[in-house]
């Protein structure tokens, strides 16, 4: 048993350390420390990071957001912002009894004409009828689409994770229809065109993305 573990150590002391630096909408700053054999098995690769990691901003706990790797020059990946979510957690701690939660999935495009995915959750003061219902989710996704489209991809999406997005949409519809409680954009998804070998790399990348990521010191 001790040669199989012997050997892992080994495979872990031959992998290289990379700066992970972070996409403009979020600061270009060296974020977190990723290991990888060689610059080939980190192209592509997925990276999973709390929000909080980056803007030290505890309030951001419970944001996720999604980095890939694009590039890799001088032990430094260069990563681009595919997506965010928020923990479950955290929505479930704002649904209560005799509240409404409804789910809007809807396309949105911004004003450069990028495509992405806007998942958002509305929750009622209280429970609300079937029209009422379609009402509201056709009312945000107009919001929503109209904003996305009024700004560039990463405008958007910097007031999306800073809250901006969905305060604003708050404020237009808390009341109109029936009292709110929260408007959250509960996960942002950018939409991505691959041909067969980058999603042969892209799954590659994906299985190595449980490795042990490190909070950069820089």
């Amino acid at each position: 048993m001790a040669v199989p573990v012997a050997k892992k150590v080994e495979g872990w002391k031959a992998k290289k350390w990379y700066q992970l630096v972070a996409p403009k909408v979020l600061g270009e700053g060296e974020i977190a420390l990723i290991p990888a054999t060689d610059d080939e098995h980190i192209i592509n690769r997925i990276i999973k990071i709390p929000l909080k990691e980056i803007t030290r901003d505890m309030s951001h706990a419970y944001t996720n957001v999604f980095l890939r790797v694009y590039e890799v020059r001088e032990k430094k990946a260069y990563s681009k912002y595919i997506g965010h979510e928020i923990a479950r957690e955290l929505i479930g701690t704002m649904v209560r009894r005799k509240r409404d939660a409804l789910l809007v999935v809807f396309p949105a495009k911004s004003k450069e004409g990028i495509d992405f995915t806007i998942k958002a959750i509305i929750i009622t003061q209280n429970p609300c009828s079937g029209r009422q219902k379609t009402t509201l989710r056709k009312a945000l996704i107009k919001i929503l689409q109209e904003k996305a489209a009024s700004e560039d991809f990463g405008q958007f999406i910097h007031e999306v994770l800073f809250g901006k997005v969905s305060a604003e949409a708050f404020e237009k519809l808390d009341g109109i229809i029936v009292p709110l409680k929260r408007i959250e954009i509960k996960k942002t998804e950018l939409y991505e065109e691959f041909d067969v070998e980058e999603t042969k790399a892209e799954e590659k990348a994906e299985e190595k993305v449980e490795a042990p990521v490190e909070s950069s010191t820089a």
